[in-house]
């Protein structure tokens, strides 16, 4: 489907790529304001092409739609990507270019950390735009923190505690190392596996994770696989082969189509979608641009979300994604129609 298709299908308010002056594609994709501005990453990653920076972009601005509606946040969804390799094209001019184009959108879109950017880099940005977030908070231990309290509402859902649960980790940066952390505090029995062995090596050495080879952690003896790294790792051969009940991460579009969320239930294997697993970072940034400081609650409630997602799939008869999605829709028309 080209991107002018998904433009219409998927209800799109707003897609523009600009071509900064070294030729990197800038992409700011805006999916729906109903709920208030857009807030979304801003994502430097080299795509093989434009045209798959634009999906992606246009992919993580509707997650974060319904993110935003589930966590009852006054934010719509939106998203930006620079087609760029951050180790050696992000270069201060790229970052103002970019910074320019989100400007033009006058604060219907609120730009943020993402994968390949840091508060550094929104600090410039920043020049440019009214307002950001990430740039005075790292979001990433509340990201964790929505985590892990989805797997304890998983694990309740299931009849099990925390404690005792075995949880496969895939990614150990600050998001993973962060879930690690947490996990084995409550006495959960964690495996870990990352591309960097610098990074495992601490899981290990700081919490007592058990190291795991990258190609085999999503398909190893656990009650729950944690992708938490690149998105697009449960396709349909590994949601086959999952030994584990439950697939609950933080990385974004962790599934590399949606039709493995039916697979997964037809497997009954509990899926929790990952705009709703990961919005703690969200609620994070939200409070950060709104200046509010007792905030931490909201993310503990994910949990509750998460049961209620659980719950509507089952009484309807659908797998979860299709549930969460039916739910925040139905947010978004009630705000809509108020």
């Amino acid at each position: 489907m080209s991107v002018v298709n998904s433009l219409a299908d998927q209800d799109f308010e707003q897609l523009s790529i600009r071509r900064t002056e070294g030729g990197f594609a800038s992409i700011v994709a805006v999916h729906d304001t109903t709920l208030g501005p857009a807030l979304g990453g801003v994502r430097i990653r080299k795509y093989a092409s434009d045209e798959l920076a634009a999906t992606d972009a246009m992919r993580l601005a509707r997650a974060m739609t319904f993110k935003a509606a589930l966590a009852g946040l006054p934010l719509g969804g939106g998203k930006s990507v620079v087609n760029a390799d951050p180790f050696s094209d992000k270069t201060r001019d790229l970052l103002e270019a970019h910074g320019r184009h989100i400007g033009m959108f006058g604060g219907r879109y609120i730009p943020g950390a993402d994968m390949g950017t840091g508060s550094a880099d929104l600090e410039v940005i920043g020049r440019y735009v009214p307002r950001v977030s990430s740039a005075g908070r790292d979001p990433s231990p509340y990201t964790a923190r929505g985590v892990v309290a989805s797997i304890a509402a998983v694990a309740s859902h299931l009849g099990r505690d925390v404690e005792g649960l075995r949880v496969a980790v895939q990614g150990a940066g600050n998001v993973g190392l962060g879930i690690v952390e947490q996990l084995t505090a409550r006495g959960a029995t964690v495996l870990v596996a990352d591309p960097d062995p610098v990074r495992v090596e601490k899981a290990v050495e700081s919490f007592g994770a058990q190291p795991s080879p990258l190609s085999d952690i999503l398909h190893a003896e656990v009650d729950v696989v944690c992708p938490a790294g690149p998105g697009q790792v449960v396709d349909h051969a590994v949601a086959k082969r999952l030994s584990a009940v439950a697939v609950v991460g933080a990385a974004n579009n962790m599934l590399a189509e949606p039709t493995v969320s039916a697979a997964l239930a037809a497997r009954g294997v509990v899926y929790v979608p990952d705009f709703v697993s990961n919005s703690g970072g969200l609620i994070s940034c939200e409070a950060e641009v709104n200046g509010v400081s007792d905030f931490v609650d909201r993310v503990d409630r994910i949990g509750e979300v998460v049961l209620e997602i659980l719950d509507y799939a089952r009484v309807v008869g659908v797998d979860s994604d299709t549930a969460a999605v039916s739910l925040a829709r139905r947010r978004i028309a009630e705000f809509a129609a108020a």
